[in-house]
């Protein structure tokens, strides 16, 4: 059976960065999906009309990379967290953990907003699914050609450094010609 699924590409990408720090312990432990959590501090590098949801686009961290990445952006109603958090899942191997790494983001496009579920394996599963569709988009020329953002400094939307370089021109061009949905098959 093919399910239809959309995704919002962001008219403009954001960029965050941190260290990363330790976060509730569910990620590996509890859900088997680590994740690369940035401190409460880095919230404030969002745009202040920010939504929270899913969110995916590309990492570096340690200063390797990029890779892509999925992120929640949020308080995780599941878990009914007090806090809100930035929890980036980044979608490689990786041998060890990352605490007291430097971590730089950058979303480049929207899955969907923060959801409660009905059990853990219906969060897991949700997870999964996230993970193969921000894999997929990320694979298109639109999202692709964003990485190199992942190794910008942070400061909100476009890290605050384009100014009016020839590089900066052509990702803004990038950005605003595909701000459009794009929908992805795939089978279950």
């Amino acid at each position: 059976m093919e399910v239809v699924r959309s995704v919002e590409m962001l008219s403009e990408p954001v960029v965050m960065n941190g260290v990363v720090v330790k976060g509730f312990g569910r990620g590996s432990k509890m859900l088997g999906i680590p994740t690369a959590n940035l401190p409460e501090s880095s919230l404030s590098q969002l745009p202040h009309d920010w939504r929270t949801g899913i969110y995916f686009g590309w990492a570096t961290v340690g200063g390797k990379g990029p890779y892509k990445m999925v992120t929640s952006v949020g308080w995780n109603p599941y878990f009914a967290n007090k806090t809100k958090t930035v929890e980036p899942h980044l979608l490689n191997e990786f041998k060890e953990d990352f605490y007291g790494a430097e971590i730089h983001i950058v979303m480049t496009g929207y899955l969907r907003p923060e959801l409660n579920f009905d059990g853990l394996e219906s969060l897991i599963a949700a997870i999964h699914d996230d993970i193969e569709v921000s894999s997929k988009a990320l694979d298109q020329p639109n999202h692709r050609a964003l990485r190199r953002l992942a190794h910008t400094s942070p400061g909100g939307v476009f890290g605050g450094f384009l100014g009016s370089s020839p590089v900066a021109v052509a990702v803004v061009g990038v950005a605003a010609a595909f701000a459009v949905s794009f929908v992805f098959l795939k089978r279950k």
